[in-house]
């Protein structure tokens, strides 16, 4: 094609697209579909698919056990019915699965430091790879566990959930988060957490119904045996297809992941933080810490509510692994939809209602803005000046200014899960069991959203450490909340009131939202203050002579720096 004076200097994707060759446009589509964001969410599926096998069977195999051993010590079952369905049975079914439990996030808790430092070290791709394949040794030790029985079969259950002190459920969804927080637009941040989230979610949802099904068809082993073989698929998928950060991005890593203080870096983040308004006033803001004992207390309350449905429906209302099966696939499954579907929308919506139209506009003229390329995008300067190019870029990775909404959405998430607990407790029939688990899941969101606002709150350079700390307040709150609720709700079983767990599981719902009420953003405009910074400020507060003189030169320095 001839060239004119019209004809642009440099060729956009708009002047190409009409010629632009079919197979390049289906490679454009082929990187949109495998690219790493949903690599990344594909693990997360992978992964979850793979732990759901087992969580349905262990709680069953866990009762069978238990049966075992009380007609071991009771004299050989006589009579019609059931021989697992006493009140004594359910009880010590409830305690040993509390304990499964505790081990279980026990390690997960010790499972984050190692995991975010192995980060640190390997990057996400390695460390991801090390969680399957440790994983896929604890699920062999409960093949053993099964196969023995009895009382040794629940030890061997119980003592080898230590594994996951090195490799654990925890460990790959830290890796995950850590991973697409380093390749997501900060605007989009929440919301891809909760697409994270919602993968997870489904294919809990369908792990769930495949493991209770297999445990029914074949034998009790079988979902065990299959987790086996899919851990061993999710370690090669990792070693292969994980995304991994640009070579600055892991060599930082590697550099800032090398003594103590970066292994417990997670832990220096939830403290207060010291910030400088535009008057030159010094504040401390405590809204990580607020937001953590929130989000600690909305963990606590419902983090045991799956295994308490489960548990409630087999005393209850006799239901075995099909019917528990289902039961978690449908509150998985419509906890993930949500997730992927509805929990985006939300915080987009959420967001421009809660700024205004004048934010929203503003932010569409930013993110609009272009390099002209064509002498017809020039505007004419005035004087019959020469107009000039622009210089500076605008930065993709902008700051977004609606996660205040992020924050508005955890607390109230938290208000509908301690309603839908309430109600729960008046369950007087199967069917109410599965109504109650299909509405848990529209509370769901305040985790992800959580995640948004906690590396909203912190610096860009603690975004990993921020992820490993909001991850670490969900890991403590499900050690305690499975120790606790689970003894809680043996003692309810031992008078035949096991409903009354619920009540109590909504109490901390309502304390958590009350505390995240009290969390709050900096205040807008305010400049926070490094730690390398604090002694300055002290020497600063201290001597109030010099105070004002201070804060001049600071306002000087940012100047110069803004020129």
């Amino acid at each position: 094609m001839a060239s004119d004076e019209t004809t642009p200097l440099l060729r956009s994707e708009a002047t190409d697209s009409p010629s632009q060759p079919k197979a390049t446009k289906a490679k454009t589509v082929a990187t949109t579909v495998f690219g790493p964001a949903n690599r990344i969410l594909f693990a997360g599926f992978l992964m979850s698919f793979t732990l759901g096998i087992t969580q349905v069977p262990i709680i069953y195999v866990f009762r069978l056990m238990e049966c075992d051993i009380f007609w071991s010590h009771h004299g050989p079952f006589e009579g019609p019915g059931d021989r697992c369905h006493r009140r004594e049975i359910n009880a010590g079914t409830a305690t040993q699965v509390s304990i499964v439990g505790m081990s279980t996030s026990f390690s997960g808790v010790f499972n984050l430091f190692i995991c975010g430092y192995f980060i640190k070290l390997w990057g996400p791709r390695w460390a991801f790879v090390s969680q399957t394949a440790l994983l896929g040794l604890r699920v062999s030790t409960q093949i053993i566990g099964v196969t023995i029985g009895g009382r040794t079969g629940e030890i061997i259950f119980q003592a080898f959930q230590a594994i996951g002190i090195i490799g654990g459920p925890r460990g790959y969804q830290l890796v995950l988060n850590t991973a697409v927080s380093e390749l997501v637009a900060a605007k989009d941040r929440t919301a891809v957490f909760g697409r994270l989230q919602g993968s997870i979610m489904l294919g809990t949802a369908f792990g769930y119904l495949l493991g209770g099904v297999l445990g029914d068809v074949y034998n009790i082993r079988r979902p065990f045996e299959t987790a086996f073989f899919l851990y061993i698929v999710s370690t090669v998928y990792g070693a292969l297809f994980m995304p991994t950060g640009s070579g600055s991005e892991v060599s930082g890593q590697k550099q800032g992941g090398r003594g103590i203080s970066a292994f417990f870096a997670p832990i220096k983040v939830i403290v207060p933080h010291r910030y400088r308004l535009e008057s030159g006033k010094i504040i401390k803001n405590y809204g990580l810490v607020l937001l953590a004992i929130g989000i600690f207390l909305g963990v606590f309350a419902s983090g045991y509510a799956p295994v308490l449905l489960q548990m409630y429906a087999t005393s209850e209302f006799d239901f075995g692994t099909t019917e528990n099966g289902y039961l978690m696939f449908g509150n998985s499954l419509i906890r993930g939809l949500f997730l992927l579907l509805m929990f985006p929308k939300i915080i987009s919506s959420g967001r421009d209602w809660f700024n205004g139209t004048h934010v929203e506009e503003s932010a569409k003229h930013t993110s609009e803005s272009h390099i002209p390329i064509s002498p017809q995008d020039f505007e004419v300067a005035e004087g019959d000046e020469v107009p000039q190019e622009p210089t500076q870029v605008p930065d993709p990775d902008e700051e977004d200014s609606g996660t205040g909404f992020d924050l508005f959405f955890v607390r109230w998430s938290l208000v509908i899960d301690s309603l839908v607990t309430f109600f729960a407790a008046f369950s007087s029939n199967g069917w109410q069991v599965y109504l109650a688990g299909f509405l848990l899941p529209f509370a769901s969101g305040s985790a992800p959203a959580a995640k948004g606002v906690m590396t909203e709150m912190c610096a860009p350079h603690q975004r990993p450490d921020a992820i490993s700390a909001i991850t670490l307040v969900e890991s403590t709150a499900t050690l305690l909340t499975q120790g606790l609720f689970g003894l809680v709700f043996a003692a309810f079983s031992e008078i035949d009131r096991p409903s009354l767990t619920f009540f109590v599981n909504a109490g901390f719902a309502v304390l958590g939202f009350t505390v995240l009420f009290l969390a709050r953003f900096p205040p807008e405009n305010s400049k926070r203050i490094d730690e390398h910074e604090s002694e300055s400020v002290t020497e600063a507060d201290t001597h109030p002579s010099s105070n004002a003189e201070t804060i001049q030169e600071s306002s000087e320095g940012e100047a110069e720096e803004g020129e």
